[in-house]
């Protein structure tokens, strides 16, 4: 690992039972890291769970969790792209001390 890369952990919300856009959300994740030279260190499905409060009239959704080494531009790119994604419920990055 480069030594200006962080550590990043991502978990998104997507709807659950759509299979391919969970599919497609993955390889988006992983595409872009081996694009800017970053790593997915780790990736696991959390499956879905109850929502606090409705989203997008939603009541679950399926939680997809993912650990990545990006330059700190990176991911602000990856971050303004998975804000674009209309797919996707909500999402969080969290920076690994």
């Amino acid at each position: 690992m480069h030594k200006s890369m962080n550590t990043y952990e991502l978990t998104v919300v997507i709807p659950d039972g759509d299979e391919k856009n969970k599919e497609r959300l993955v390889k988006v994740v992983a595409d872009f890291a081996k694009k800017v030279k970053g790593e997915v260190n780790k990736q696991e499905s959390w499956g879905a769970k109850h929502l606090a409060y409705l989203i997008k009239k939603l009541a679950i959704g399926k939680y997809e969790h993912f650990v990545l080494s990006l330059d700190s531009a990176q991911q602000v790119v990856l971050d303004k792209t998975l804000r674009m994604d209309e797919s996707i419920l909500r999402y969080m990055f969290v920076k690994v001390s």
